[in-house]
């Protein structure tokens, strides 16, 4: 009896051990650890809550500290040792309205443990009954009824209220983040289920190892969770984006003259051109895309590759980069030159991690294995056989390739097949996690490192060897393996398949590259420049719909490339690329993404003004697209003035909402100021964006009635201020630099305008009676 006792007095202690509760705070949450879970609890009264966040494995052990972080300061921190080996550091910081999980295995088992992939913990959130729920990710906007997957980040939002959870991961340095979806509509709750997937993460006996760093965090406003989001990877791994250079590449020239690198001749044509009419816009960089590159297999080059025994061969591109072709006969190093020399960056397209175990040019010994063999491995389709960074024969022939390119001159790099630099398989086109495995099975020389690990340091091989080039990954749709676990390292990223199509206006592929990125808008000028992949002026692609490419990059902001010999175009189809060069360098947001799969509104502005990109997504019908101003973040109260760009329009006062039908397969790009007492400017000639770039400064003196500024200016481009006079204003005198501009009233609006001799800035005065 007396026994019996002593043990229920042990079981009501242990019971009470692991009910009692732990918490720790900052400004944002609550969050409260127990051994059934943790509760994240806002301190804002919000619609979306976190009932709970799932954690696998039973409660030990669990202590609070202060701490001071490197990057993110001062806060407070739970560590909760579980009983499965594993340690959750659960971190609240000052100011920061995220919670940080971070996950460490202590393998005391006996004997190494190695996994494929990790069940990291699971964030329950619970929502409103009878509200639409939707779920946002790299597979786009969808209802939490669909349950679809996604890669780096999960955005739960409420698009009534905007309210929002987001789960996503800060780092993934170690593993390959993803999250799938469970939802339960009958208890009002969906769970997003963060996984890392490893490739092989090895934890030998008696070792702690730490994976990645997990953020979790409820905001009144979605958009706003994404944007801050994107800031705190910019933080984390203390990302400082060099100038997003303006590009052309050669690779769409393959219907002009059968080489996707295009020719010697051709490309320095082109260039030449180019210097004339598109370098003072912002043009700046030529790039030499695929075919430039030898087999170095005697007899077999691009033209005669379907004719040769495909057995010898691997499937894809040449691999071996390191001598030109029939293209390039000065060779790679001559034609950087001539680039330079005409004013351009150099800029060229390689595979840096592939290569071909067929091709007597390699050395098998650099590649990694199969899982259950020695034999090199090689993708299925078209990206080759992996070069294994891990490997000292690896690295060495990696650190050559990269090296050589850049003793070349070239410094834009555009690195395609990232993928296969953790072994793994082509599975073009991808953006929604669909569980199973990302990694093939495979082996790196190093037994300790991840995959991811592996895949990193490779490119931190190429900013080694070519510390100052612009780097540009290519593709994550071929396998979202590349997405997160390139955030840092490269400058750049291919985030949607190619859209070549869209040459002939398939509509489709015109809207591929809005589509592809729309959803990822949060990563553009904080993580790395978003690339759609060209937009086409081409005659044979109609003009609305080269207009609807052109106005989407100009107004969102992302890369603007093209690729076309320039001189075969007409005015008004070259024009287009004038109106879209330079891209702005503010950051865009994609109004109505909380809303629709298909976000129509984009909105961009500045001290001076707003612009607002409208896009029809349907291509033969019409759409109204009726939105109110205090939707768009505008004051309602307040009137607002409206001018379209492509029409060249002043549409007048507008108040309480827009409301504008668009035909189909059209945009409109329209200029928005709040409605004041004097003159302002409304728009410019310049730029699709209409004063947001060009305008470098705008002032009003009441004192002398004199509206002036400062322009940035193109010489022999007409450039024409669009100006709004109230009715007590009459116009006195208009000069630019002194000089006399040409003046007229139309339709309320005030336009003057000159021709510029010289491209530079320029100063100008409006005086007004």
């Amino acid at each position: 009896m007396r026994l019996l006792l002593i043990l229920i007095c042990i079981i009501y202690s242990v019971g009470n051990l692991f009910s009692t509760e732990y918490k720790i705070e900052n400004d944002f949450f609550v969050l409260k650890l127990t051994n059934k879970g943790a509760r994240l609890e806002s301190k804002n009264s919000l619609c979306l809550k976190v009932n709970r966040i799932n954690i696998v494995g039973n409660l030990i052990e669990s202590t609070c500290n202060k701490l001071n972080d490197n990057v993110w300061g001062e806060g407070e921190e739970l560590v909760a040792v579980y009983d499965n080996g594993r340690i959750l550091n659960f971190r609240l910081y000052k100011n920061n309205p995220f919670l940080h999980i971070s996950t460490s295995v202590k393998n005391s088992s006996g004997t190494d443990i190695s996994v494929n992939k990790s069940e990291v913990l699971s964030v329950e959130v619970g929502y409103p009954t009878g509200k639409k729920v939707n779920s946002l990710g790299t597979g786009g906007l969808s209802s939490v009824m669909e349950e679809e997957g996604s890669f780096t980040y999960s955005l739960i939002v409420e698009p009534e209220s905007r309210n929002a959870v987001l789960s996503a991961w800060l780092t993934q340095l170690h593993g390959l983040g993803t999250f799938t979806l469970d939802n339960d509509s009958k208890r009002n709750y969906c769970r997003q289920n963060a996984e890392l997937e490893f490739g092989k993460f090895l934890v030998k006996n008696g070792e702690t190892r730490t994976s990645d760093i997990l953020i979790v965090g409820l905001f009144p406003d979605g958009r706003v969770a994404l944007e801050t989001y994107g800031e705190h990877l910019a933080k984390q791994y203390d990302i400082k984006l060099p100038k997003r250079p303006e590009v052309y590449c050669t690779w769409y020239h393959r219907n002009l003259n059968g080489s996707g690198a295009s020719n010697e001749k051709d490309l320095i044509e082109n260039a030449r051109f180019a210097k004339k009419t598109l370098a003072d816009f912002g043009l700046n960089t030529f790039q030499i895309d695929d075919h430039w590159q030898s087999s170095m297999i005697d007899g077999l080059d691009y033209r005669n590759v379907l004719e040769y025994d495909q057995s010898k061969i691997g499937d894809g591109p040449f691999k071996s980069f390191e001598e030109s072709d029939f293209n390039f006969p000065s060779g790679m190093a001559k034609v950087s030159d001539k680039l330079n020399s005409e004013g351009f960056t150099s800029g060229i397209w390689f595979m840096p991690f592939a290569g071909d175990v067929r091709n007597k040019y390699f050395d098998s010994d650099i590649f990694a294995k199969r899982l259950w063999n020695d034999s090199a491995y090689e993708a299925a389709k078209w990206s080759g056989t992996c070069i294994d960074a891990t490997n000292p024969k690896g690295e060495d022939f990696l650190r050559k390739r990269f090296k050589r390119i850049y003793d070349w001159g070239y410094r834009y790099f555009k690195i395609d097949g990232l993928h296969i630099g953790a072994p793994s398989e082509n599975v073009y086109i991808n953006r929604e996690y669909k569980g199973g495995n990302m990694y093939g099975e495979a082996r790196l020389y190093s037994e300790k490192s991840t995959f991811v690990e592996g895949f990193r340091k490779g490119l931190e091989l190429i900013r080694e060897e070519a510390p100052d080039a612009f780097l540009l990954g290519c593709s994550v749709t071929q396998n979202m393996s590349s997405f997160g676990t390139s955030f840092g390292l490269v400058d750049a990223m291919r985030v949607g398949p190619d859209n070549d199509k869209a040459l002939r206006g398939d509509w489709e592929n015109v809207t591929r590259g809005a589509d592809y990125a729309g959803n990822l808008y949060f990563l553009n000028n904080r993580v790395w420049y978003n690339d759609p992949d060209p937009c086409y002026v081409r005659e044979t692609n109609p003009i609305d719909k080269a207009r609807w490419m052109v106005s989407w990059q100009a107004v969102s902001g992302v890369m603007f490339t093209t690729s076309m010999q320039y001189s075969l175009l007409s005015e008004e189809r070259l024009d287009l690329i004038k109106r879209a060069l330079p891209t702005h360098t503010y950051n865009a947001r994609p109004v109505d993404i909380l809303e629709n799969e298909k976000p129509m509104i984009w909105k961009v502005d500045n001290e001076r003004m707003t612009v607002l990109g409208l896009f029809n997504w349907f291509e033969n019908e019409k759409q109204n697209i009726k939105y109110s101003f205090e939707k768009l973040g505008l004051t309602s109260e307040k009137q607002y003035e409206l001018f379209d760009f492509w029409e060249n329009r002043y549409l007048g006062r507008k108040s309480d909402l827009i409301d504008e039908t668009l035909n189909g397969a059209s945009c409109k790009v329209l200029a928005v100021k709040e409605v004041k007492t004097y003159p302002q400017v409304i728009s410019t000639s310049r730029h699709i964006t209409q004063g947001l770039i060009d305008i470098v400064d705008e002032s009003w003196s009441e004192a002398s009635k004199t509206l002036s500024g400062i322009s940035k200016v193109v010489k022999g481009d007409r450039y024409e201020l669009r100006i709004i006079v109230p009715e007590n204003f009459k116009l006195k005198e208009a000069k630019c630099n002194g000089k006399k501009m040409d003046v007229y009233y139309d339709n309320g609006v005030l336009r003057v305008s000159f021709l510029p001799k010289s491209t530079g800035l320029v100063k100008w005065t409006i005086l007004f009676k």
